[in-house]
């Protein structure tokens, strides 16, 4: 099996590509390299995570920014890594990184033990995923499969359980001496075995590890006499969370995504393998808004997401406005917050030779800022675009300054220490 490590917007060639670490990866099969071509030329633009480009008068195809893993009809493996500095990324740190976002933003329980954090940053994404979910069903085995009585309706020469008279009395005259019967078993034919199931016959095919294989072939064998779900959305709405199926709980979202259902962008393959990518920007935005929830909470604030509260044509009432965050003291709004993955760089120089005070910020991203602090703040208050820290953006830029008391300060927000620099300071 082919396995390329790239990062956000890196390039694929066919062929090799040693040298470039993340940024270039080589497609060796033709097969390969033709599905992931067909997907760059498809018509379905909102699907598309991958677009035409070129490289040293090659052709070539960029990836944009999308972070997960995607897999070819023929087994290669692309796993694509966040993007967090211009210069070189050490592969490890930042698969750790992503698998922090991920642990956070898609409430993925994960190993919890040193030993398995180490273990995780030396496997790569697909192998990694399964090798967390896989312990998890371990550990759900070890404790008992839950069963329940499972109601059967059947023809029998015998008596068993309960009678069906109706069934019973529109008996054919051929077959009055058979019983029409209903009764019940205790069973483990329950859509959470059911699911279960089906995600561990999923990843058997997935995985490139000798340990997942094994671990999965044993796993699914206690599964057995369980029926492999057919009915992903009925059985997943079927899942109980009562008290005697806390154990199930730390499973739930893993399966969602091995069985593609919670996803934000998969590419839904019959003859494909693991494919779930992330949108980065929207990936970055959620993980910020859960780290701060809690360090707000502190101060008793309360963070809100997705603020729907307002248009920018009161008339006729059109053009919503959705900022990423807003906080709030009690019922009173005191900062808008939204959230942009870029790298910008605040040793950025203009042409005559000084610091360039837009540090690269798109001006779209600006008029952006400053409707939503119009409507939301009536033209009054602090606003913070929040970009992600890097070695060329560690300090807040000097404030903005919108007029008539509206301000703008734009702050990194470190991935590693998880604090935004200057937030509290505007509150």
């Amino acid at each position: 099996m082919n396995a390329i490590c790239i990062r956000e917007f890196g390039l694929l060639i066919q062929g090799e590509a040693a040298g470039h670490g993340l940024e270039v990866g080589g497609i060796a099969s033709s097969a390969a390299w033709a599905f992931l071509e067909n997907l760059a030329f498809s018509n379905e633009k909102k699907n598309r995570f991958i677009e035409a480009a070129a490289f040293k008068g090659r052709k070539a195809l960029r990836v944009l920014n999308f972070v997960g893993v995607i897999t070819t009809p023929d087994g290669t493996q692309i796993e694509i890594l966040p993007k967090t500095s211009e210069y070189e990324q050490d592969v490890k740190d930042t698969r750790q990184l992503l698998w922090k976002m991920l642990c956070r933003t898609e409430n993925l329980t994960c190993l919890e033990s040193t030993d398995a954090l180490l273990m995780l940053r030396e496997q790569r994404l697909p192998d990694a995923l399964i090798c967390v979910f896989l312990h998890h069903c371990a550990a759900l085995v070890r404790r008992g499969i839950h069963k329940d009585y499972e109601r059967i309706a059947s023809e029998e020469p015998f008596l068993r359980g309960r009678l069906n008279l109706t069934r019973q009395l529109r008996q054919a005259p051929g077959r009055r001496h058979m019983f029409q019967i209903e009764y019940d078993i205790f069973s483990d034919n329950r859509a959470e075995n059911r699911l279960l199931h089906a995600a561990l016959r999923h990843i058997l095919g997935w995985s490139t590890s000798e340990y997942n294989q094994r671990l999965a072939r044993e796993l699914r064998d206690a599964f057995d006499r369980v029926p492999v779900s057919s009915d992903h959305a009925g059985d997943f709405y079927r899942w109980r969370t009562g008290r005697d199926m806390i154990h199930y709980q730390p499973v739930l979202p893993w399966i969602r995504l091995i069985l593609n259902m919670q996803s934000p962008f998969a590419i839904r393959d019959q003859h494909a393998g693991i494919s779930l990518l992330f949108p980065m920007e929207q990936l970055f935005e959620k993980y910020v808004a859960h780290m701060l929830r809690a360090q707000l909470a502190s101060r008793n604030l309360l963070l809100r997401t997705r603020l729907q509260d307002h248009h920018l044509s009161l008339s006729p009432l059109a053009f919503l406005l959705k900022p990423d965050m807003g906080i709030y003291s009690g019922k009173q709004l005191a900062c808008i917050l939204d959230t942009k993955w870029k790298l910008i760089d605040q040793e950025i120089t203009c042409r005559h030779g000084s610091t360039d005070p837009k540090s690269g910020i798109n001006q779209p991203d600006m008029y952006q800022l400053y409707a939503y602090g119009q409507r939301y703040l009536g033209g009054k208050g602090p606003m913070a675009l929040i970009y992600p820290k890097w070695t060329r953006f560690d300090a807040p830029l000097t404030p903005f300054d919108l007029g008539g008391g509206l301000t703008l300060s734009v702050l990194p927000y470190d991935m590693q220490s998880d604090v935004c620099d200057g937030l509290m300071a505007l509150l």
